[in-house]
């Protein structure tokens, strides 16, 4: 914190946890809901690394892997290995002043050329790849080849390979979720410390930290506004474990906290809903699910249509495409299904809800077509998907 402060505070606002790998450092996912990128360490590993200096230099390391988001665009690029070397190179840029040691090789020595001087992991990515492509077909591979291979073969890729064992496997809601979170730590670190804290920058670097910065301010995010409304609405329970003894007493059984929340959807199927509308409601209604809610939908127009247990699958087609009453849906969750919070996505376009609701409601509407939409009763966030018009 005192010689660099803004990756002292960058690192002190993200979790970390021990566990013993291949590297002293690497980033990994805490289990939870949602989860939570942390960083793991192997202090045997960290305790061989030789100087203060080699340890700065390798903290800087994964943090500006952070910066950059290179552990969340591993989706896009074919080849693992390659898109890890990309990482590293862009990486070593920025790291020669904490002399951490650069990979054994450089574009320069496989003749690779880097269109411009973009810090696109793409713009180092698309030659890599054309170049292992051409040495494979190659009939007399080259040098090059062979230390392509050494590097995709070593211990050095270890933190690398857990981009694309942990975080790629989750889903885009989930993603979402993390890089959100840590969109804002960098927002409130570069607050906290002023910008004369990254004055010795790279004048390349500080640009693309503060290029990030409208990106990084808040904004109305529907979809970040309906997550936060569903983890508040969330409810635990004590449940017997055998498989962990009590922490307190030392017997079994044990206890251990049990996520559970009941989410009810309310489908507006009227006439004025377009099909890109429900493409944009089920989006989110899956990754709802996929976090470990129960959801269960209910289809309405002027009435109840079908109700269903959301199990994962869009449905082929919904039921309705009358005019528009918001009582029923509610009127049934106070009747019969009592969820900890009711989700109604709609156009806006209907009356007002007469029907007392006894749960936190949150209404997801897209602009209504008749003017400015108002309901008394629950939240509501507009999301801009946009609406056909009707000859």
């Amino acid at each position: 914190m005192l010689d660099d402060p803004f990756w002292g505070h960058l690192l002190s606002g993200i979790p970390k946890c021990t566990a013993p790998g291949s590297s002293a450092l690497s980033w990994s996912i805490e289990n939870g809901t949602p989860p939570n990128l942390q960083l793991s360490i192997d202090p045997d590993k960290w305790a061989q690394l030789d100087s203060m200096e080699a340890k700065k230099a390798q903290l800087q390391h994964e943090l500006l892997h952070l910066l950059f988001q290179h552990p969340f665009e591993t989706n896009h690029f074919h080849f693992p290995h390659l898109y890890d070397l990309a990482c590293d190179w862009i990486i070593e840029e920025f790291t020669i002043q904490l002399h951490n040691p650069p990979t054994s090789f450089s574009p320069a020595s496989l003749a690779i050329e880097v269109a411009g001087t973009s810090r696109q992991v793409a713009s180092y990515y698309q030659p890599l790849e054309q170049f292992w492509l051409e040495e494979i077909q190659a009939y007399k591979p080259q040098v090059g080849l062979q230390m392509l291979k050494e590097y995709k073969a070593s211990t050095s890729r270890y933190p690398h390979q857990l981009w694309h064992q942990a975080i790629a496997k989750l889903s885009q809601g989930e993603k979402d979720i993390i890089q959100a979170g840590i969109d804002q730590l960098l927002l409130s670190t570069l607050q906290r410390v002023g910008p004369a804290a990254i004055s010795h920058w790279p004048a390349a670097l500080r640009l693309i930290l503060e290029g990030r910065q409208p990106n990084l301010k808040p904004a109305i995010n529907w979809r970040r506004i309906l997550r936060l409304f569903v983890g508040r609405n969330k409810k635990t329970r004590l449940k017997n474990t055998l498989r962990r003894p009590s922490k307190r007493y030392g017997t079994t059984p044990g206890i251990r906290i049990q996520q559970q929340q009941k989410l009810l959807v309310a489908l507006d199927t009227s006439a004025s809903i377009q099909a890109i509308q429900f493409d944009s409601f089920f989006a989110e209604i899956y990754h709802l699910w996929k976090l470990g809610a129960e959801v269960h939908i209910i289809e309405c127009d002027t009435k109840i249509r079908r109700e269903y247990p959301y199990l994962g699958q869009r449905p082929s087609f919904v039921e309705g495409r009358g005019g528009s009453c918001f009582d029923p849906p509610i009127d049934w969750a106070n009747q019969v299904y009592h969820p900890d919070a009711i989700l109604y996505f709609t156009d806006g376009d209907g009356p007002r809800l007469q029907v007392k609701s006894r749960y936190p409601l949150l209404w997801i509407h897209s602009q209504s077509q008749r003017g400015q939409w108002v309901q008394e009763q629950g939240i509501s966030i507009e999301i801009p998907v946009p609406v056909v018009q009707k000859n």
